[in-house]
């Protein structure tokens, strides 16, 4: 009998250790668990290792976003406490009700990931009208410092009610560069540098090559835009288009848990023998588990980058 114990315990360790580092790799993006651990001390956003101490490492990489951290550990210590109390209504079992509060630890980087997301998000569809507007402005006979001075009025009126307005910062830096006398090619590099998007990366591009080599640079720009604003439009539509199944994926997750919810109200008795050995409580653990994958997968898989 103990070594059937015994067994069951290192099963679930190997069981929890491969869940936690799945999710490390969805969450996180990073390579395998060598990598992560190292950059999990030393930081993956340019951290010195000599400076920057463990304490302070550790804090920046669980709350990335900088944004009041003092409530961001009071909001997962409740979420941790949260699931806690969720993993002991469901498995009745103090050691899997503390795995299950792990969970907890992961709200941070969700948050950041998610604000992050929403951002990248917001400042392609601002680059994409920002671009059309550069492109009509030199249309019209404009020189570019010109355009970009119209374009930041345009998406200041634009944008007046939405509350991310990403482009708009940079468009306020930008003519700002212009004002104090940096050059254009100068000030492009900077913007080039302050956004890694491919889009901004190939609008960059195309403009310091024209104005470096000779050409017409609102016919170039014109060109540009409409490539540009056709992928992001591609892309709209392939979200739409997976929109649908990533809301399967999240019904297949989740009507389990109901499912189990409405039993244990209306008829406890009929999971009485889950609960009355390890190996019961167990398959329940390793059920969530793979629920949880369940989920992160799918929602992988309709991610479609172009």
């Amino acid at each position: 009998m103990i070594f059937t114990y015994i067994f069951i315990l290192i099963s679930i360790y190997v069981i929890c250790r491969s869940f936690v580092e799945l999710l490390q790799l969805l969450l996180l993006g990073d390579l395998p668990r060598k990598k992560i651990l190292t950059n999990y001390f030393y930081g993956l956003q340019g951290l010195d290792k000599g400076k920057k101490s463990v304490v302070g490492t550790l804090k920046q990489k669980l709350f990335p976003s900088g944004e009041n951290t003092k409530l961001s550990v009071w909001a997962t210590l409740f979420l941790s406490l949260f699931c806690v109390a969720i993993g002991y209504l469901f498995f009745q079992n103090i050691l899997f009700a503390i795995l299950t509060g792990g969970l907890g630890l992961l709200y941070p980087r969700v948050v950041h990931k998610r604000r992050k997301e929403k951002h990248d998000q917001a400042f392609i569809l601002q680059f994409r009208d920002a671009m059309l507007s550069i492109s009509s402005s030199l249309k019209a006979g404009s020189s570019l410092q010109t355009a970009f001075s119209r374009c930041y009025v345009d998406m200041k009126k634009q944008l007046d009610k939405q509350k991310l307005k990403p482009i708009l910062l940079e468009l306020e830096r930008v003519n700002r560069d212009f004002q104090f006398g940096v050059s254009v090619e100068d000030t492009l590099e900077k913007f080039k540098e302050r956004n890694s998007y491919e889009e901004v990366q190939q609008f960059i591009d195309g403009t310091l090559i024209t104005k470096s080599k000779g050409g017409n640079l609102t016919e170039v720009i014109e060109n540009i835009t409409s490539m540009i604003t056709d992928k992001i439009n591609v892309q709209q539509e392939i979200k739409l288009a997976t929109a649908q199944k990533k809301m399967e994926a999240k019904i297949l997750t989740f009507f389990p848990i109901v499912l189990v919810v409405l039993i244990m109200l209306f008829n406890p008795a009929y999971l009485t023998p889950m609960y009355q050995s390890w190996v019961g409580t167990s398959l329940l653990f390793i059920a969530s588990l793979m629920l949880i994958v369940n989920y992160f997968l799918a929602k992988a898989i309709t991610t479609i980058e172009i």
